[in-house]
């Protein structure tokens, strides 16, 4: 199990996604009322918990590649799963992009890296099991 470099790639994608949680994505200054331009600002930071939503999304894709994990021997199911933490992942980086909207101003942080490479990490992973899918089919072939 350990010694097929998917199981890394999910286990690093498992780490980065549940890291979304603590570090944040984006950082800055947003109005207290977005329909009166000349309310207060406040500090605001968006990560993995800033809404149900995002918690619910950040902590299904950290599960899902540590299921996927040891899902070694059925490879067509953890190629699916892979499937759906890139889906999930992608919609969770669209929803982080929406909540950036409500910002005057502000910077990205090191959860904007973390993300991303939660989608690599799940390519990379599908592209592992690829390689086994097609190792098993010429072993098959010579027999």
């Amino acid at each position: 199990m350990i010694q097929r470099i998917q199981s890394i790639w999910l286990l690093l994608a498992s780490l980065c996604s549940f890291a979304g949680m603590k570090f944040a994505f984006y950082t800055g200054n947003k109005l207290a009322d977005p329909q009166n331009p000349q309310s207060a600002k406040s500090f605001a930071e968006v990560n993995g918990m800033t809404n149900i939503f995002m918690n619910i999304n950040t902590v299904a894709v950290g599960l899902l590649c540590l299921i996927a994990i040891f899902l070694f021997s059925n490879r067509r199911l953890q190629m699916k799963f892979c499937a759906l933490i890139i889906l999930l992942e992608s919609i969770l980086i669209f929803h982080y992009q929406m909540s950036i909207s409500y910002f005057i101003e502000g910077t990205y942080a090191i959860g904007a890296i973390l993300q991303p490479l939660t989608l690599l990490f799940a390519l990379l992973a599908i592209r592992g099991i690829n390689k086994d899918n097609k190792l098993i089919e010429e072993s098959d072939r010579f027999r």
